[in-house]
């Protein structure tokens, strides 16, 4: 496919933080953008997805004097994407490229696409779950892939061939499943209620158990931290260490409104919030607790972190808009 080059609407790379956006494209061609993702891998540090109503869009950024996106690649996707993840078996190393991704999606399936971004592209499609699925997750050994669901569940499949290797059944929706890269074989399960699960998925028996009582609306496993979890309940920014789980080592109110969406920063000194309702992206330092940035949204996506720049972008209805946050 040939590399679409766009130039972004504005870039200003010496702003302070204000509430500006540094960067903001639009994709009003595409409509709405309900999901992004930012490469978590360095190998693919500047690869982005973008999800709109039915298609998705893979663009790479370029972040020097002026920002520049190129749309690489973009496929049909049937149904309202509600979920990415992507491989670590992607590269633009060498070629033939290879692109590996997975979604969920409203009709309640999971598709893990594969492309050369040229004339071989598959999609493999996952059934099982019977409600939203919200979150789906590749390992970083490239070795199982899970999904959480509205159904109370957690599915666990071997990334081989897809197979069902097993499902945790759990008392509330599932929000959110997260593997961490330097503690292989455990995963965080976060249900709706409140609880937050780790599981060793090799013997399939849970490990350590987190409660606060108060409806979860997102959680994240910083990058750079096994021991340190971010949840927000009702709200509620609660940081947790995992070395003394008892209870959180501090609590933010953030947001007067439930819902929301949370990640650290690949440093893990900055945790970036947003929550639909209130209409605010909120950056915060995680050890003064101060706030970095503050900025109205009117109808945010899930919100992501460049992997080497403290860059945060989320889709606000048809634009992408990025932020530079000073530490």
């Amino acid at each position: 496919m040939k590399q679409d080059i766009i130039q972004t609407d504005y870039f200003q790379s010496h702003r302070k933080n204000t509430s500006d956006p540094i960067l903001i494209k639009d994709f009003s061609e595409y409509g709405q953008i309900y999901q992004i993702l930012c490469s978590p891998y360095e190998w693919t540090k500047d690869i982005m997805i973008l999800a709109f109503e039915n298609k998705l869009v893979l663009i790479s950024l370029s972040f020097k004097e002026n920002v520049i996106v190129k749309k690489l690649y973009e496929c049909a996707h049937p149904s309202r994407c509600t979920a990415l993840s992507l491989s670590p078996n992607t590269s633009f190393v060498v070629l033939p490229n290879q692109i590996v991704f997975a979604t969920g999606a409203a009709d309640y399936k999971i598709r893990v696409y594969e492309s050369d971004m040229q004339e071989n592209n598959t999609c493999r499609v996952l059934s099982g779950h019977t409600s939203y699925i919200n979150n789906v997750a590749f390992d970083s050994e490239n070795t199982y892939l899970a999904s959480a669901s509205d159904d109370n569940s957690v599915k666990i499949w071997n990334n081989n061939e897809f197979s069902l290797k097993t499902t945790f059944l759990l008392s509330s929706p599932a929000m959110v499943v997260s593997w961490h890269r330097s503690d292989l074989g455990k995963l965080l399960i976060a249900e709706k209620i409140g609880v937050i699960k780790f599981y060793n998925v090799e013997t399939e028996t849970p490990i350590l158990s987190l409660d606060f009582a108060k409806s979860l609306s997102s959680a994240h496993w910083a990058p750079s931290d096994s021991q340190l979890l971010a949840s927000l309940q009702l709200g509620e920014l609660l940081l947790w260490d995992l070395t003394k789980p008892c209870l959180p080592q501090q609590s933010t109110i953030l947001f007067s409104e439930n819902g929301g969406h949370i990640k650290f920063s690949p440093q893990g000194e900055l945790l970036a919030a947003v929550n639909s309702l209130d209409g605010t992206i909120k950056v915060i330092h995680t050890l003064t607790q101060t706030v970095r940035l503050t900025a109205n949204v009117s109808l945010p996506s899930n919100l992501e972190w460049h992997y080497h720049y403290p860059i945060v972008c989320i889709g606000d209805d048809s634009k992408l808009c990025f932020w530079r946050v000073h530490k």
